[in-house]
């Protein structure tokens, strides 16, 4: 295996890719308030994001040899290790946290609950819910995935201990954009999940049906960032957000023809986070 393969494969196989689109997530949070992301909080965006899918693919390993393969195959020879290393990832951000301050530090904790609520699950969960975990819901699995995620502009208003509104408008808009992430994701694992028993909204009503469900959601948060925008709530480099929409429905449109190694997707769907930093830090300039 080439260099670059072995790095290639590294970053999409080994989670490194959305951790680090975590990271860039939180540094367009930071510009959008004014803020300069400094290196600690960009690296604890990183480490519990990679923490979260470090669990996910440790409890979802043999269903994931159906799935996903290829990846499954790479990580094999880490399959013992992939909560110890969850693990430490976790203690090194919580111990980094700890240090900025108590109320950020409490804040950390809700991912690291939710990344458990939904890839372990417990007897609890499925006594007030009927599903041991939170993937196994129909619509619970996306809606968890994109909650978590729109957790990052309060996450980043608790390091700063400061919550503008402009920061709090932020949520929506991530949490939609997840949507179309983790709608997009259940299309690809259809036969997979209706295997395992998992229902997804694409499993249930089929990929059409689904798809125009993405399109909605996709032109709703173009709509709501530009509304933002207009609405003076956040600076107005932040249209610049707005790119992602067509970015979207192209790199969806291109899934759909079937040409192309399955890890692209992760490239170009998880990848688009790791492009919110750039787009908004060449806004701010």
């Amino acid at each position: 295996m080439s260099v670059g393969a072995s790095i290639y494969k590294e970053l999409v196989y080994g989670g490194h890719l959305l951790a680090l689109g975590t990271a860039s997530m939180a540094a367009t949070v930071a510009f959008v308030i004014g803020r300069t992301p400094s290196l600690d909080l960009l690296f604890m965006a990183y480490l519990f994001s990679f923490g979260a899918y470090s669990i996910n693919r440790a409890a979802d390993f043999d269903e994931d040899k159906v799935s996903h393969p290829d990846r499954t195959r790479y990580l094999e020879g880490r399959r013992s290790l992939l909560v110890a290393i969850a693990g430490g990832a976790f203690l090194v951000g919580y111990a980094i946290a700890i240090f900025r301050n108590l109320v950020f530090f409490a804040g950390l904790l809700v991912p690291l609950l939710l990344a458990l609520a939904y890839s372990v699950g417990s007897s609890r969960v499925k006594g007030s819910l009927g599903i041991s975990r939170l993937k196994e819901g129909l619509f619970v699995k996306n809606v968890a995935i994109s909650f978590g995620w729109s957790l990052i502009p309060i996450l980043v208003g608790l390091y700063y201990l400061s919550l503008p509104v402009a920061l709090l408008a932020l949520a929506p808009f991530i949490f939609l954009r997840l949507m179309v992430n983790t709608i997009f994701f259940d299309q690809r694992d259809v036969e997979a999940d209706r295997a395992a028993g998992v229902k997804t909204l694409p499993s249930e009503l089929g990929i059409s049906r689904s798809s125009r469900i993405i399109d909605t959601i996709d032109l709703l948060s173009g709509a709501y960032i530009l509304l933002l925008v207009a609405g003076g709530v956040i600076p107005i480099f932040a249209t610049f957000l707005a790119i992602f929409i067509p970015y979207s429905f192209a790199y969806r449109a291109y899934a759909g023809t079937g040409k192309h190694r399955d890890s692209l997707r992760d490239v170009a769907a998880d990848g688009e986070y790791i492009l919110w930093g750039f787009v908004t830090y060449l806004g701010h300039l």
